[in-house]
């Protein structure tokens, strides 16, 4: 019988081209669209979860409670933080300290290039599954000068292997020492958030103040023992920098190493949130397009029950069961939704290389893999049990005697409930079309606000080891450039200043009133003049004080927090450097990303500890001025010539909104022309069902026009309700999503009145063509019909 059904199926779908096309193609889209965001939601999950003991590791946190009574948490701690947790919290089998990832020169003979080298403690490789492929796990750091290398590195450097017992030169800041190789990690999983190309000791890592508790520079990770929990060991540790540190500043807390990825924001000492939103926000419009894809199903399918009344009837006379009539429409659903599957697969692939450009993945369409037949499997069998099971039962319950009337209609439940899911559709929709469009709005909002800085023609890019010995002489050079107007440098991109610090001393400041966070911005003497950074009081740096590599400036917030109410010329210290002085105050500028308002900010100028080149080229001249940049660093340094421009580093700054805009925007406009198309199926529908009453109004001298509102209006009444309906959940989750900007946009009317337009505009267009279709045909060849 099932053979007979699936042959019945095809048979019968044959007979509808129309209907079957209409609902292959919307079931496709909702599949697709489905499949893909399920691909990168099990990526997404997939992050940290492969290291072996993931499941015993904790990522340690460091608290600061305000004056105000809020607290902050990152996840960086000072040194101390490792040794004291072995040794005074006995649950804690062990610790390992981990620095973040530095650009360092790696040269072996006359062969040199860049390497991302991390600095980690001794039981780095045995805490995290980053198997080695030569070496042993218990030495490979135990001695200061060790390196472990990447088996890509190896590749480059020993193309022969057996790179254990080799020396190579490294180059960390400004100085090169040799380095032993006791081993080569395999190629590390894209799951991992954690990626680097080589390990060294974190004691090459040091820097001033290294070993003091507030300076919070590396990651902490402990591995609880078998029978402990990683919830009373947070407890335990909570107050362990004032009883081993002396630190009453600050607290301690643990985060299991699986959640951080996803759950990395905080609030008041609590994970709130982080990649987490998105996981949400993905999964509800993956949800949603699949519930708009299926609903187009059952509404097509119970509307055209109607033409397929007479096979009901003459079956049931025949003797054919409920049972067998079931069957036979289950397994047409079930077909419809094999075909569509196959279709989102094929578009899956096909797209799958745009689609990994926007989210930065390597996804793929692996059919070795079995995770992929799992989604695909469960994605099916949602789509058949949400689109085919009541379809299914009622075309199974018409009554004998009465299906076989050719007058057959559906009933109010099912008119009713037809109604209701185009209703539902459509609010999805128009949820989906105002939240692209604030998303689009705020971006723009972000891209052209005023940050109190000059980022027209700025290019930025590394002084790397090799370069900065040569600064002095590459500035110089640049300088002397007619397409160049200014040249200078800094620690920092502008787009991401990095941690705050509380070690400032001013003078006039009272230890009473706690301490008070600060970042931290090192530059050359020109940079504040280049950005054109206003100063409000005092004076800029200048080369004519040989003073001012011990002095500061400092931001309109940065005197705030300081209490002070005259600046200039009061003392201020901090990280060692001793007798500098406020010489200035500039305006506030944006120094982070809007979603953070702007906060206090202390400038020091010192040119021997800047990173990044900044220079300012004329009009018109930025092409030559970058073939003279490359020509200059290609004389001094044998690494490949990397620059930015600082406004496109900005702009990329918000990545992660950019993407919510671009794969919102993209499902939106799925989203519509799937409703769309089940609206096209149900105005085919109610077109022929009114062909003879349209052709007795044309009789009767009805116009084209008329007959156009006649056939429309119902559809633009339940588009009209599904707009009125979504208003206030499309403005609860934009108003809720645009919270994470400190500067923003708001929220205004005319912003639903033009998604709404757009809706109702895109559904007009829809039903058009079938109304004026009808509107227009001959009646005398309508009513030969009768």
């Amino acid at each position: 019988m099932l053979l007979n059904n699936i042959k019945i199926a095809f048979r019968n779908l044959g007979k509808r081209k129309g209907f079957a096309l209409i609902n292959i193609v919307g079931l496709s889209l909702g599949l697709w669209c489905t499949l893909l965001i399920a691909l990168w939601i099990a990526d997404e999950v997939a992050k940290d979860r492969f290291h072996k003991k993931g499941d015993r590791i904790g990522l340690v946190m460091t608290n600061i409670e305000s004056e105000e009574g809020e607290i902050s948490t990152w996840g960086q701690t000072g040194y101390p933080v490792a040794e004291a947790l072995e040794e005074q919290i006995p649950e804690v089998e062990m610790a390992v300290r981990r620095s973040g990832p530095r650009e360092a020169i790696l040269r072996v003979d006359e062969k040199s290039m860049g390497a991302d080298v991390v600095g980690a403690d001794a039981g780095f490789f045995d805490l995290f599954s980053f198997p080695l492929k030569e070496g042993q796990v218990s030495k490979c750091l135990n001695g200061l000068k060790n390196i472990v290398l990447s088996e890509e590195l190896e590749a480059i450097y020993f193309p022969n292997g057996n790179a254990v017992g080799k020396m190579v030169e490294l180059m960390l800041d400004e100085t090169s020492e040799p380095f032993l190789v006791t081993g080569v990690f395999k190629k590390i999983p894209g799951q991992s958030t954690l990626q680097f190309d080589a390990v060294v000791p974190i004691d090459n890592f040091l820097p001033m103040n290294n070993k003091s508790w507030g300076n919070t520079w590396m990651n902490t990770y402990l591995l609880q023992k078998e029978n402990a929990s990683l919830e009373a060991i947070g407890r335990k540790i909570k107050h362990l920098p004032e009883k081993a540190g002396d630190d009453t500043f600050r607290t301690l807390s643990v985060q299991p190493l699986e959640d951080n990825y996803l759950y990395s924001k905080f609030e008041n000492g609590q994970a709130v949130g982080g990649n987490i939103d998105y996981v949400i926000l993905f999964a509800i419009i993956a949800l949603f397009t699949l519930l708009i894809a299926c609903f187009n199903f059952i509404n097509l399918t119970t509307a055209w029950a109607v033409k397929r009344s007479k096979e009901v009837g003459i079956k049931k006379v025949l003797g054919a069961g409920r049972g067998s009539l079931l069957g036979q429409f289950f397994t047409e659903s079930v077909v419809l939704v094999v075909l569509s599957v196959g279709v989102a697969v094929l578009l899956a692939v096909l797209t799958m290389p745009m689609f990994n450009t926007i989210t930065e993945k390597e996804l793929s369409v692996d059919f070795t893999d079995g995770h992929l037949y799992g989604i695909l499997g469960g994605i099916a069998l949602a789509t058949v049990l949400l689109s085919g099971l009541y379809p299914a039962f009622s075309l199974a319950s018409f009554k004998g005697v009465t299906a076989l009337n050719e007058k057959l209609k559906g009933n109010r439940g099912e008119n009713l409930l037809r109604k209701s899911l185009v209703v539902f559709q459509f609010c999805l929709c128009m949820v989906m079309i105002t939240g692209t469009l604030v998303v689009y709005l705020q971006l723009r909002f972000v891209q052209n606000k005023n940050l109190g800085i000059d980022r027209e023609n700025i290019i930025y890019m590394p002084i790397d080891q090799e370069t900065w010995l040569q600064s002095r002489t590459i500035k110089a050079e640049l300088a002397n450039y007619s397409g160049i107007q200014d040249v200078s440098s800094a620690s920092s991109n502008f787009i991401d200043i990095g941690g705050t610090t509380s070690d400032p001393v001013w003078e006039g400041g009272n230890p009473q009133d706690g301490q008070k966070w600060f970042s931290i911005l090192t530059v050359d003497f020109e940079l504040t003049e280049m950005l054109d950074i206003p100063i409000r009081e005092g004076r800029n740096f200048s080369p004519e004080f040989t003073t001012d590599t011990l002095n500061y400036l400092v931001n309109e917030e940065a005197v705030k927090a300081m209490g002070l109410q005259d600046p200039i010329g009061k003392s201020l210290s901090f990280w060692g450097d001793e007798g500098g002085k406020i010489v200035g105050v500039t305006d506030n500028f944006h120094f982070a990303s809007l979603h953070h308002a702007i906060g206090p900010m202390i400038i020091r100028c010192r040119p021997t500890q800047t990173y990044l080149f900044y220079v300012k080229t004329a009009p018109g001249r930025t092409t030559d001025a970058l073939a003279h940049m490359e020509e200059v660093h290609d004389k001094f340094s044998a690494l490949p010539f990397t620059y930015h421009f600082l406004d496109e580093a900005i702009e990329r700054g918000y990545k992660q909104e950019q993407k919510v805009q671009q794969l919102a925007g993209t499902f939106a406009v799925l989203a519509i022309i799937i409703s769309c198309l089940g609206l096209f199926g149900l105005a085919m529908f109610t077109a022929h069902q009114r062909i003879r009453e349209i052709a007795v109004r044309k009789v009767l001298g009805a116009n084209v026009a008329g007959l156009f509102r006649l056939l429309s209006k119902d559809f633009m009444k339940l588009i009209a309700i599904a707009m009125l309906i979504s208003l206030p959940f499309a403005w609860y989750l934009m108003n809720d999503w645009i919270q994470g900007f400190a500067y923003r946009i708001d929220i205004e009317w005319w912003m639903f009145a033009l998604a709404g337009s757009i809706l109702l505009g895109i559904a007009l267009l829809t039903v058009s063509y079938q109304t004026i279709k009808v509107a227009t045909t001959n009646p005398t060849k309508s009513l030969r019909m009768e």
